[in-house]
């Protein structure tokens, strides 16, 4: 058996769920990192480069702590890790609105898209909220 078949086999089922969080958390930590790195001009215009500084250090931070706690099951790590995400999504959300009201344009679209991320990790909370690690069978 190949090592990345037995890495696989290793995951606690569901593994393609664990998999598809691991690729969300992962892509919300570059997120973050690309936002401190490049911040975008029109939020931190409206909020300040502390609170874009803020909200992008939520995602990464949370990112992080999410991609180490989905495999292994330590859901107390996961849902710390997914409340960071949603604080900085909430911000930033936020600001969107604030921005569609006071500024020419649309956005939102982009609201729109930040609600659908929001109710992902919203999606996630429900079956990790009820233990701090996940459950392992009993053998009874």
């Amino acid at each position: 058996m190949s090592r990345i078949k037995r890495l696989w086999l290793s995951i606690r089922e569901p593994r393609k769920i664990k998999a598809i969080y691991f690729v969300y958390y992962a892509i919300a930590a570059g997120t973050g990192l690309a936002t401190l790195l490049w911040p975008p001009r029109s939020i931190e215009g409206a909020l300040g480069a502390f609170l874009t500084t803020l909200w992008a250090a939520f995602i990464l931070g949370g990112g992080i702590a999410s991609c180490v706690a989905v495999f292994p099951g330590r859901w107390w790590l996961e849902r710390a890790g997914i409340y960071a995400i949603l604080g900085g999504i909430l911000i930033y959300e936020g600001t969107v609105m604030f921005l569609q009201f006071t500024e020419t344009g649309n956005r939102l679209t982009q609201f729109g898209v930040l609600l659908l991320a929001t109710g992902l990790f919203i999606v996630r909370l429900i079956p990790i909220s009820r233990y701090s690690f996940e459950p392992r069978p009993s053998w009874g």
